[in-house]
């Protein structure tokens, strides 16, 4: 008799499907990251006011609100064309802003890189979500932010080099194309298979067997309760009836208030830094990347080993304490200074290990795709609204008052999630468990 698909051993398979996933990551992570150093550069040459600085800086997180649909498109028409589409018109859209001294056309094109980003977030998730054994899935999404920081970390140096050869803005912003490249070419080398699960659940079983047999042997099948998944159409509106509603709000919610300082800080770095008691600015910069690049290998150690409720909650009030040491100390010794933003870097980092693993297990398989892609957009309006207004706060209220912004954001997280956050985790090891003691029998 065959097994669940999902009880077969981890193979080669799995691997390449993950590095065909990861590139992404690397990429949507620099394409993020070298828009700080892009504005700044561009700032003199286009005359920009800060609320065009703080709207281009936000362009492509804006753009990755369309998450919002492209989780109903991946539930529609699958995963497997999107994953191979998207890396291309990344290229694309990134080597199109060479071309033009517009900032409405450089806009445009940032949000269209933001909707590519929008795919690999949403679809990339979901599709190793679906294709992973279930106790290997959580631990491999939560190595995502690694590679996601590794691309984020790389633009700050990539940026801190061409800014210093006062490099033209237009190459800065076009640099994301070679991620992009590298990506779209191992997908199509490589190639990302359909999810079985999607596949069963919209009535071609046989054809989820066959594409099983093909890349995990003859042993394995969907199993009976996945093709009990209907037809029917996934609504967004459904994701707010009373089943799902809890798990929406919460995972849009947690989301929102952890990108909202993280890209708000991160992107335009230097306009902080330039206003803290931190000394030289260049030094400064580089111990914040140190520390998100440890903190997530540190997340990624802790993110199995304690609860999803602890998790959230432990990050959101430490980073939240982090920035309360900074504001109140803010007239005192530098060290202070330095040590709290650290912290606070550190913290943040460990917390975004989280936003890969913990939506997709939010939702069940019929909706996962559409669910995954509200909780998305939900972030996505969090991060653009962080990343446009902070060089706004920053003039308007001061620095300090900007820190202060972001602390009650970060407390209204671990509130919202003490209070209401399901635990996940638990649930997904006991159900690997049972398959695994299912199989030994």
């Amino acid at each position: 008799m065959k097994k669940d698909y999902k009880k077969a051993p981890f193979t080669k398979f799995h691997m390449m499907l993950y590095v065909c996933t990861v590139l992404g990551q690397i990429a949507c992570g620099y394409a993020l990251g070298i828009a700080g150093t892009a504005v700044t550069q561009a700032q003199d040459k286009l005359g920009l006011s800060t609320f065009w600085v703080g709207l281009l800086g936000a362009g492509t997180l804006i753009g990755l609100a369309g998450s919002l649909v492209v989780g109903n498109i991946a539930d529609k028409i699958g995963r497997s064309k999107l994953m191979l589409a998207d890396m291309a018109l990344f290229s694309v859209c990134s080597v199109l802003q060479l071309f033009t001294s517009s900032v409405g056309v450089l806009m445009f094109l940032r949000i269209c890189i933001g909707l590519c980003i929008a795919v690999d977030y949403t679809v990339g998730t979901t599709i190793i979500s679906e294709w992973f054994p279930p106790k290997d899935g959580p631990v491999y999404l939560s190595r995502f932010i690694i590679f996601w920081t590794f691309g984020y970390v790389a633009s700050f140096f990539a940026g801190l080099i061409m800014g210093n050869l006062s490099m033209d803005y237009h190459i800065i912003f076009v640099t994301s194309v070679i991620p992009g490249v590298i990506a779209a070419i191992a997908r199509i080398v490589i190639g990302v298979p359909e999810s079985p699960t999607w596949l069963a659940a919209i009535g071609r079983s046989d054809e989820a067997d066959k594409l099983i047999a093909k890349k995990l042997g003859d042993g394995y099948c969907v199993v009976a309760e996945d093709n009990n998944a209907s037809n029917e159409k996934v609504s967004v509106i459904e994701l707010f009836s009373p089943k799902y509603r809890r798990n929406t709000l919460v995972g849009g919610v947690f989301y929102a208030c952890q990108v909202f300082p993280y890209f708000g800080v991160g992107i335009f770095l230097p306009i902080l830094i330039a206003s803290l008691n931190m000394g030289d600015a260049n030094t400064s910069s580089i111990l914040y990347d140190v520390f998100c690049m440890a903190g997530a290998f540190i997340g990624t150690y802790l993110c199995n080993r304690i609860s999803r409720r602890r998790f959230l909650c432990s990050t959101f009030y430490i980073s939240a304490i982090a920035l309360g040491v900074m504001i109140v100390g803010h007239g005192g010794s530098m060290v202070v200074t330095v040590v709290s933003f650290c912290v606070y870097a550190l913290s943040m980092s460990i917390a975004v290990v989280m936003e890969n693993p913990y939506p997709p297990e939010l939702f069940d398989t019929r909706v996962r795709g559409t669910g995954v892609g509200i909780v998305i957009a939900f972030s996505r309006i969090g991060a653009a609204a962080g990343t446009f207004l902070l060089p706004i706060l920053v003039e308007r209220i001061g620095v300090y008052g900007t820190l202060g912004v972001c602390l009650v954001i970060l407390l209204i997280g671990g509130v919202v999630c003490q209070l209401f956050a399901p635990e996940t985790f638990i649930k997904e090891v006991h159900t690997a468990e049972m398959n695994e003691n299912l199989a030994a029998n």
